[in-house]
C-alpha cells in the first residue's frame, strides 16, 4: 500500500492534562500527514476563584501523541507561558500510521511545575471579642504553588452572635487575605439560621506548619 493511502478513522481526540481528560469529536484522515488545531486554556483553580482573582500561570513544556501516530511539529513552539484563563491554539503536524487504523488519538499536555510550598495547617482558629474558637476538621495538608489563592468558608455563628456587625477580617502571617464573599463589609448577622462567609487566602512563599488564625472585628 502506498504511503498515505491507508484508511485512518480517528474515533475521538482525547486531550489529557493534569490527570483530567477532555474529548473532542474524531475525524477521517487523508494523506500521510495532517494538521490538528487544538485549543488549550489554563483554567487551574477557576472553579474556586471569583472573577476578580487570578489563579496561577503555568509553563506548558511538552505535547505528546499516542502511537501509532507520530508528532512532527508544534506551533507555537514549546515551552509556552500560559497565563490564568489564557487560551492558546496549538497546531500539531502529525504523521498518520501507514496501515489502516480505527480508534482514538490521545494528546497529552505536560507542564513544568511551578515552585511549590508545603502547608501543614493543624487547625483554623477564629478570634473575636477576646474569644478564640478552634474549628473542628479544619486541618489542611497540601502542596501548592507559591502565592496560590485557596478558598475556605466559615460559619460566622461559630464566633459571632445574632445581630453582631462584622467590620473587618484579618488572617495571621504569613498568609494574606485577598478577598471575601460576600465582598462588602461591614455586614450585620441578621439571619438566625446561617451566615457563611468565604475567604480567599493567599498561600505564603515558603512552607509553613502551624495554625491559621482568623480575626473578626
Amino acid at each position: 500500500m502506498r504511503p498515505g493511502t491507508a484508511r485512518i478513522t480517528i474515533t475521538s481526540i482525547n486531550l489529557r492534562f493534569m490527570g483530567e481528560t477532555h474529548s473532542l469529536a474524531g475525524r477521517e484522515v487523508k494523506g500521510g500527514t495532517f494538521e490538528l488545531a487544538l485549543p488549550f486554556q489554563n483554567k487551574i483553580g477557576s472553579g474556586l476563584l471569583p472573577d476578580m482573582l487570578k489563579g496561577p500561570g503555568l509553563t506548558l513544556s511538552s505535547i505528546e501523541v499516542s502511537p501509532p501516530f507520530t508528532l512532527l511539529g508544534i506551533s507555537p513552539k514549546l515551552p509556552q507561558e500560559v497565563a490564568y484563563m489564557q487560551k492558546v491554539v496549538f497546531r500539531l503536524m502529525i504523521k498518520a500510521p501507514e496501515v489502516a487504523y480505527e480508534g482514538p488519538l490521545a494528546v497529552s499536555f505536560g507542564n513544568e511545575p511551578g515552585e511549590t510550598v508545603n502547608l501543614n495547617i493543624s487547625s483554623m482558629v477564629l478570634e473575636a471579642k477576646g474569644t478564640k474558637v478552634v474549628l473542628e476538621d479544619s486541618a489542611i495538608v497540601a502542596n501548592m504553588q507559591k502565592g496560590q489563592i485557596f478558598k475556605r468558608s466559615v460559619q460566622l455563628y461559630k464566633i459571632l452572635g445574632y445581630q453582631d456587625t462584622l467590620s473587618s477580617i484579618s488572617v495571621s502571617s504569613p498568609f494574606e487575605l485577598v478577598s471575601t464573599d460576600p465582598p462588602e463589609l461591614p455586614i450585620r448577622l441578621d439571619r438566625k439560621d446561617s451566615y457563611i462567609i468565604s475567604l480567599f487566602i493567599k498561600a505564603p512563599d515558603s512552607s509553613y506548619a502551624g495554625t491559621l488564625e482568623i480575626e473578626f472585628k
